[in-house]
């Protein structure tokens, strides 16, 4: 799945995202490109339930592309 990001602004912001994905999900892979404010996931986790994941991190995702 990928996700825009519009908020995600560093690595730091790359790297929160990681973390709150992989506290629910350890086996799951992530791929942010800062340039574009994207992030590629693969997990077992739902969409909704990224997207609920993501913001509680801070951040203001959109599906899709």
């Amino acid at each position: 799945m990928e996700f825009a990001i519009p908020d995600m602004a560093c690595r730091g912001c790359a790297n929160a995202i990681t973390r709150a994905v992989n506290r629910l999900d350890p086996a799951a892979k992530l791929d942010a490109d800062i340039s574009v404010k994207t992030v590629k996931i693969t997990s077992m986790l739902a969409e909704q339930r990224l997207i609920e994941v993501i913001e509680a991190a801070g951040f203001h995702p959109s599906a899709g592309n």
